[in-house]
């Protein structure tokens, strides 16, 4: 099972990065979303996990574009941006769930999950 991570906060993605390790999983990792997009064509991964605030793309703009895709990657978006409008518009335009920052590394292995299942990806 391969999760990519975008953040571009090394620290941020560290932290994913050991948890996801810890379960198993295969991780990949971006600083931005250009590059991400281009880790996606050529690793295909089942999961992304994004931050939505980044340079050059944010993580509204890399959703769009994986959902436009047709093999339709399941996306978490995490942010500090506790706000109503935010969470509501990632999840009209497909997000798959969307974490507040800072993260509970219990919770986001448990939303982790849930999505995979929810996508019959195992």
């Amino acid at each position: 099972m391969k999760i990519l991570i975008v953040d571009d906060e090394e620290m941020a993605i560290r932290m994913i990065e050991l948890e996801l390790k810890r379960n198993n999983y295969e991780v990949l990792t971006s600083t931005d979303g250009r590059e991400a997009i281009e880790k996606i064509k050529s690793e295909q991964p089942d999961l992304v996990i994004s931050d939505i605030m980044m340079p050059f793309m944010s993580g509204l703009e890399l959703l769009e574009l994986i959902k436009s895709d047709s093999k339709k990657t399941p996306v978490i978006l995490i942010s500090a941006l506790d706000e109503f409008e935010v969470v509501q518009t990632a999840v009209d335009m497909g997000a798959d769930d969307f974490i507040i920052k800072p993260i509970n590394m219990e919770e986001l292995s448990i939303r982790i999950k849930r999505v995979l299942d929810k996508n019959n990806i195992s």
